[in-house]
């Protein structure tokens, strides 16, 4: 089988140019499955959407605790990433930062640590899943088997599903989903998350692009 090339994409920066993108780095990822390439594909994408709200609910499956997260897109004000009480902000320009809307305080840069109790990072819904999924490609004991599903916020997605070992010897199902339209993951199943979205938006609450207050 011809490997499958892909760009992987990383959000070092945030969402810029005349549509919502990310910015490329200079790897080039070989990927010998079509199933995951498909799902890859549309995270490497363009949103055909310039401006969307996508909102989940996440468990962690280590103590099963709860999140809510919002994810917002606006092709000039940029990317707003909501988990539980931290925001994170990436300006069209360039800019990030790192806010609570709990104590409103706001800090320059990303800080992932605010949400690494919960296994994520500001990155959970495009990169941070490329990287989950470049990784089972490699582990899984089969390739993956690709399939679309309309019952995830009454959208289609693009699934693949990953058969891997655990480290106990267990076989278990890795699930991955993405939007099309929006480049983002809409479902997410692993060893320590489960990751779901329940509504899709095409339009945004300018509010979240500003620091909380």
């Amino acid at each position: 089988m011809t490997p499958i090339a892909i760009m992987v994409f990383a959000l070092s920066s945030c969402f810029t140019g005349a549509r919502p993108t990310l910015e490329p780095v200079d790897t080039i990822v070989m990927v010998d499955d079509p199933a995951a390439s498909a799902v890859l594909d549309i995270l490497g994408s363009t949103p055909t959407s310039t401006s969307f709200t996508v909102s989940y609910e996440i468990v962690t499956n280590f103590g099963g605790l709860t999140t809510l997260a919002v994810v917002a897109v606006d092709e000039i004000l940029g990317t707003s990433v909501e988990i539980a009480e931290t925001r994170y902000l990436f300006t069209a320009e360039g800019t990030t930062s790192t806010c609570s809307t709990t104590t409103f305080e706001c800090v320059n840069g990303i800080d992932e640590t605010r949400v690494s109790d919960r296994q994520l990072t500001s990155t959970f819904f495009k990169q941070s899943a490329i990287e989950r999924i470049r990784q089972d490609t490699r582990v899984a004991v089969a390739p993956a088997n690709g399939r679309q599903d309309s019952t995830i916020a009454d959208r289609t997605s693009v699934c693949a599903d990953f058969s891997v070992v655990d480290s106990q010897g267990a076989a278990r199902t890795k699930t991955y989903c993405a939007l099309a339209d929006y480049a983002v993951i809409s479902a997410m199943e692993t060893a320590d998350l489960s990751v779901r979205a329940v509504a899709v938006e095409d339009s945004i609450d300018t509010a979240r692009f500003q620091p909380p207050a």
